[in-house]
């Protein structure tokens, strides 16, 4: 039997599982009191059918006046009854379900608390992020992905974060977060001291400063303390590095690389510039032998463009359209392709409606039979295009291969969209004739044919750059 003492106890529990500051060491302690003893769980189910009726009838009951509601109470004795057949009842269900070590069915799961609160944007634009995006939003534990612009969020410690796109950051801790990529700038008040940003390479600790960070996802990264004082913790190495207002760092996979004292303008990207700037090439569809083009298929005679590329899918066989790139590699020579990132230009075409257009989900393609490469833009249609396929969210997979995906938000039909990665760098280098065609599908479509056709800038487009391959060669 439990003492006397536990009854009190057991109330305080009940008390905090319905404040909502319920806590496992909380659970495992009612847990403890309730499946063991007959008269604690006929206690626990009064109490939690107290609440219930107490809730339910504030809802029922909430506007009428209270002599009212007083004339709605049974008189005191069948009162008793009916509660006492009631915690009867409920009695042996708590039994069947301790016996069973499932007693949580009569508890509520509770949320997890919000880790931060999305503050405010500026301009931006979001890439499949399992996070709210809208302004005034809670946060809880996940990423955000932001594409473009600036997003202010504040952790419920106290520290404020600008995300500055592109960017990607994972929420792990109320004074805690993990920069993938992109870069941040930080007030953090005193409150707040011992903020933790994590990288690939390193962690950063902070004592109370305002500082900037950037990194790729390689791990390569930058460190700027704007005022106060930081501590860096190297994960391979495990070093430690402590930076004051005014210094800086660049963090690499192995160590620190401390930068003098009094830099004023911080260079964000030194350390992609040292390491990449010697062997980065830009390549566009209209340079060399390059081409960029787009087909519709048969029976859709209107909606065409110059100078956009236009792409579609819908649940018809009418107006879809396919874009296809050719860049020329010539100037790669034998050079491998360390990193690869194509870059692509959208404008709004005028056709359909944005408004009825939902989250789509683009596919780029690079065809593998090197036969193909040879396709003109004046010429090119439909069914001789190459690695045809007749649906419009796909190709031939016996003559290309997937590279990777972008998606579009939800109305959205201008921006800027990219894809890079292993999968696009290796089919660059491998591709023999040195001629690479490449293929933009949209997967997914409208339910209608009355949402909007995507364009994407061409050669001929007067203000937006064409289709652009950003390249770093292997030394």
């Amino acid at each position: 039997m439990n003492p006397p003492d536990s009854t009190t106890e057991l109330r305080e529990l009940c008390d905090k599982l319905l404040d909502g500051d319920f806590t496992a060491g909380d659970r495992a302690r009612l847990e403890s009191l309730v499946l063991g003893d007959t008269a604690m769980r006929r206690l626990y189910v009064e109490i939690m059918h107290q609440h219930a009726a107490l809730r339910q009838s504030a809802s029922r009951l909430g506007d009428v006046p209270l002599n009212e509601v007083l004339r709605t109470l049974p008189d005191a004795a069948p009162g008793n009854v009916i509660r006492v057949s009631f915690a009867r009842r409920w009695l042996k269900i708590a039994a069947a379900i301790a016996i069973g070590g499932a007693i949580w069915w009569l508890t509520p799961q509770l949320a997890p608390k919000p880790l931060a609160t999305l503050v405010e944007t500026n301009g931006a634009r979001w890439e499949n992020s399992a996070l709210p995006t809208t302004p005034g939003s809670p946060l809880r534990a996940g990423r955000l992905r932001l594409a473009d612009g600036v997003a202010r969020i504040i952790f419920q410690s106290g520290a404020e974060v600008s995300l500055e796109g592109p960017a990607e950051l994972e929420l792990t801790g109320p004074n805690a977060c993990y920069l993938h990529a992109g870069a941040l700038t930080a007030h953090v008040p005193e409150r707040a001291r011992g903020f933790a940003v994590g990288t690939v390479s390193a962690k950063l600790i902070d004592h109370g400063t305002d500082f900037g960070i950037s990194t790729d996802a390689a791990g390569r990264s930058q460190v700027q303390v704007i005022q106060g004082e930081v501590e860096l913790q190297h994960g391979r190495s495990g070093e430690n590095l402590r930076l004051t207002t005014r210094e800086s760092a660049a963090i690499t996979a192995d160590r620190f690389k401390p930068s003098e004292k009094g830099e004023s303008e911080p260079d964000r990207y030194a350390f992609l510039r040292t390491a990449d700037s010697q062997n980065a090439l830009t390549l566009t569809t209209a340079g060399g032998a390059g081409d960029a083009a787009y087909v519709v298929s048969p029976k859709s005679p209107i909606h065409h463009s110059d100078t956009l590329l236009l792409v579609k899918n819908a649940a018809t066989p009418n107006f879809l359209r396919k874009a296809f790139l050719r860049f020329d590699l010539r100037s790669i020579g034998s050079h491998r392709v360390a990193k690869a990132t194509l870059m692509l230009n959208a404008e709004p075409t005028g056709f359909g409606y944005a408004s009825l257009t939902g989250e789509h989900t683009f596919a780029v393609y690079g065809v593998t039979d090197d036969t193909l490469d040879a396709w003109s833009a004046d010429t090119l249609s439909w069914e001789s295009a190459p690695a045809f396929s007749a649906d419009g969210g796909s190709v031939d997979l016996s003559r290309a291969k997937k590279l990777g995906t972008f998606t579009t938000p939800r109305g959205v039909v201008g921006g800027t969209y990219s894809i890079s990665g292993e999968a696009l760098a290796d089919f660059l280098s491998r591709d023999a004739n040195r001629q690479a065609t490449l293929i933009v599908v949209r997967e997914t479509n409208d339910a209608k044919n009355n949402g909007a056709v995507h364009g994407f800038a061409g050669n001929r487009h007067p203000t937006l750059a064409p289709p652009t391959l950003r390249l770093t060669l292997a030394p």
